[in-house]
């Protein structure tokens, strides 16, 4: 009989192993080194063949050389038929691939009752009612414990009208995200995580930047708040201390018909400088006392902010730094109350005259807001109250308007770890009234929404 050698280390010994067709997939293969180790030994090498085995200790498909020879004490085993060593190595190549992959489904669907009264600038009054759904699936694909990518659909239904269009945007339509009816893929990245402390995404991906409470909100950074869909393209770093800090970096690109998350005018992307914006965040969620969450964010947004109004002059540069504190305290045996609080500065502004809300100086660069939280008053049961203020010049966030002061109450119900209801009441009114209007617009809304995750 002719003898297949397959020449296998494991634990780093220097050591020879006869590997049959059941065993090979447990051994890891590095040909060139044991080719030498095999001509030290004095073995005889005659032939070669190829095919591919699946590395256990890498979770990848490496490829490796067996060598053929007839000395019997190397323990060599060979078929009489090469047709049969060939199907051999194919099959196990192709076993091994499917395996060397791991594949999973994730994703949400989000539906929600939503009404809305408006009572406008120009003195007409209107009401909405729909139904909201909001459908998320996601492909991920695990190539080994550093790599992974993921690919998502994501999809915006209303009953109040939809114009079904899928497309893979550059950038959102809208000033909020989608369009009702629109769909996309939100999510298509590239992954690598090193040690547990360095993560690099590259591609289409989520981010987010959240004051906790039971109605999460951000002043300046959250895809896909609610219903809408929006996303960031571009690169984020993220490094994990192990004294709890998190420190992430997102170098964002811009299309030059909008960005692909809420940026309010005049920001604008036409430029060529604008292409490139960036966020900073060191971020710290262990507890040390009562304090829950201590975060700073800077908003670097270059040639990006026509402060008289877009094509009326020269650019500038627009930046936002947020501040974010939260502390938690037991109050029973179940509920804790949380405080928290989050401000926001622009200390480049645009003009009122640009923002409609004056005939002279300059819009207001502050935002701020502040929750009051119960949490588990009953276990799974949260009530949350939430104030904000936001000035005409501060032009980030995704989950308030501009020139707006804002009252929430929510009630949440954690059913389990993949099932939420929420309940909202918000009141939103203008701080400055718009220049030619009759009045300041003021809106009252609720919504009834569940989620499912998967």
């Amino acid at each position: 009989m002719v003898v297949q050698a397959l020449l296998a280390e494991r634990d780093d010994r220097q050591r020879f192993y006869v590997v049959t067709e059941e065993t090979a997939p447990e051994y890891y293969w590095i040909s060139d080194r044991w080719q030498q180790k095999a001509r030290k030994a004095g073995l005889s090498i005659t032939n070669r063949i190829y095919t591919a085995i699946l590395c256990k200790n890498t979770r990848r498909l490496v490829i490796w050389t067996s060598y053929l020879t007839t000395h019997l004490k190397a323990h060599i085993f060979h078929f009489k038929k090469w047709t049969r060593l060939l199907l051999s190595g194919l099959s196990l190549t192709l076993v091994n691939s499917a395996a060397a992959i791991e594949f999973s489904m994730n994703g949400d669907i989000r539906a929600s009752l939503f009404s809305l009264h408006r009572d406008d600038r120009d003195g007409k009054e209107t009401a909405t009612h729909e139904i909201r759904v909001r459908p998320r699936v996601g492909l991920g694909a695990k190539f080994n414990k550093q790599w992974r990518m993921q690919v998502r659909f994501a999809g915006r239904y209303s009953t109040d009208g939809n114009k079904l269009h899928f497309e893979i945007f550059n950038s959102i339509p809208e000033e909020n995200g989608l369009r009702h009816g629109d769909s996309t893929l939100d999510e298509i990245y590239a992954e690598y995580n090193s040690n547990n402390a360095w993560q690099m995404r590259v591609g289409r991906f989520q981010s987010v930047a959240l004051l906790k409470g039971v109605a999460e909100k951000s002043l300046d950074r959250e895809d896909s708040p609610f219903t809408n869909i929006t996303w960031t393209d571009g690169v984020q770093v993220r490094h994990n201390a192990t004294n709890g800090w998190v420190t992430t970096a997102i170098a964002q690109y811009n299309d030059a018909q909008s960005a692909t998350q809420v940026r309010r005018p005049p920001l604008n992307f036409r430029d060529d400088g604008s292409r490139l914006s960036y966020f900073v965040s060191v971020e710290n969620t262990q507890k040390v006392g009562p304090l829950v969450q201590r975060t700073v964010d800077i908003t670097w947004l270059p040639d990006a902010l026509h402060s008289k109004g877009v094509g009326a002059s020269t650019v500038h540069d627009y930046w936002g730094i947020v501040g974010r504190l939260a502390a938690q305290w037991p109050m029973t045996e179940s509920m804790k109350f949380m405080l928290s609080g989050e401000v926001g500065y622009a200390p480049i502004v645009p003009d009122r005259s640009a923002m409609n809300t004056g005939t002279s100086g300059s819009a207001n660069g502050f935002a701020t807001q502040v929750s009051l939280n119960f949490i588990d008053i009953v276990p799974q049961h949260s009530v949350g109250f939430a104030f904000g203020r936001v000035g005409d010049g501060w032009l980030l966030s995704p989950t308030f308007n501009n020139n707006v002061n804002q009252a929430e109450i929510r009630y949440k119900w954690v059913i389990d770890n993949k099932q939420a209801v929420e309940v909202r009441l918000r009141y939103n009114k203008d701080i400055r009234q718009h220049i030619n209007m009759l009045q300041k617009r003021e809106d009252i809304d609720y919504f009834l929404r569940y989620t499912y995750r998967f």
